[in-house]
């Protein structure tokens, strides 16, 4: 599975920006670069990015406070965020897990290492995505099929009224205009029926895409 996908670099040292950038540019990323954490957040909430390289010691506001926000928001929590910090500490890497951080590297940095953490990570995130997609889907097609069936049931009640009175005008046994005032609201109900079911189909359609 090639894996590609946007990243946002996020460290407040220009070298490692510039070196990772370059890298994972060549090997086919759209790479996004934030140099603080306040530029973190307008970059993320101008454009979602597919994961974050985020470091913890950033100016203004630090990478372990955006990583609070990032996962406390509905819209941003299922980013995966791989920590990259020189804090060797236990109960630091524990405060990560916590927080729903997916990935935590000290320095010194290893690219080889990082590279394959960020696929995993990314196959990771889009076979979610990929997943929650089909639910979506299947859920779209349950709710299509609930209302076909509903149409069916409501046509078949409105074309039997609507026999019941030709016939009734066949044979002369009630008055015209009332029997026609009656066709005419079946004729109704069943075009309101059919609507209801081509913006059922029209909303799956779209779920679909």
């Amino acid at each position: 599975m090639d894996v590609r996908g946007k990243i946002l670099i996020a460290d407040d040292e220009k070298l490692n920006v510039d070196f990772f950038q370059v890298m994972l540019t060549k090997l086919g990323f759209e790479v996004e670069v934030a140099f603080n954490g306040e530029e973190v957040l307008e970059k993320v909430k101008k454009s979602v990015p597919d994961l974050i390289l985020l470091d913890l010691l950033m100016p203004k506001i630090s990478g372990y406070e955006v990583a609070q926000m990032l996962k406390g928001d509905e819209r941003t929590k299922n980013i995966p965020i791989i920590v990259l910090t020189a804090v060797h500490d236990i109960g630091n890497k524990v405060e990560m897990i916590e927080l729903g951080i997916e990935d935590y590297i000290t320095k010194p940095f290893n690219f080889v290492e990082i590279l394959a953490r960020i696929r995993n990570n990314l196959k990771a995130k889009f076979l979610k995505d990929e997943m929650v997609s089909r639910e979506g889907r299947l859920h779209s097609v349950a709710r299509l099929e609930e209302s076909f069936v509903h149409f069916l049931d409501k046509a078949q009640d409105c074309t039997d009224k609507i026999q019941g009175s030709i016939a009734e005008l066949k044979r002369g046994n009630c008055g015209k205009k009332e029997t026609l005032r009656q066709m005419e609201g079946e004729f109704t109900r069943l075009l309101q029926q059919i609507d209801e079911v081509k913006k059922a189909f029209e909303a799956h359609v779209s779920a679909c895409k």
